[in-house]
């Protein structure tokens, strides 16, 4: 278990800095920087990309993201519709808003 400070004590970064190997830590932030990071968890998008065009080109069609959203559950990809709605309309000009009346 980690020994946790009460809130009224101050961090003494004094101290902490006389304790920091500093060449040692260049070291280690040259090594990372010839490094990739490291990669997320994949996200929806990333599993979507390589059936975007067919998805958009269905949509078009007059298929609902709920109706397509169905489609790729029952192909093993549990998608929620506001995911799929959010992917697929990304990047699309948008409505045009309303215009408000004058006083």
């Amino acid at each position: 278990m980690t020994e946790t400070k009460p809130r009224n004590e101050r961090t003494d970064y004094g101290a902490i800095a006389g304790k920091i190997d500093y060449p040692k830590l260049e070291k280690k932030l040259e090594e990372l920087r010839e490094q990739e990071p490291p990669k997320n968890r994949p996200r929806a998008s990333d599993v979507l990309a390589p059936v975007r065009d067919r998805l958009l080109d269905l949509q078009a069609k007059g298929w609902t993201y709920a109706q397509l959203a169905g489609e790729l559950k029952s192909a093993g990809l549990a998608v929620p519709v506001g995911t799929l709605r959010a992917y697929l309309t990304k990047g699309k000009p948008g409505r045009k808003p309303k215009a408000t009346r004058r006083a």
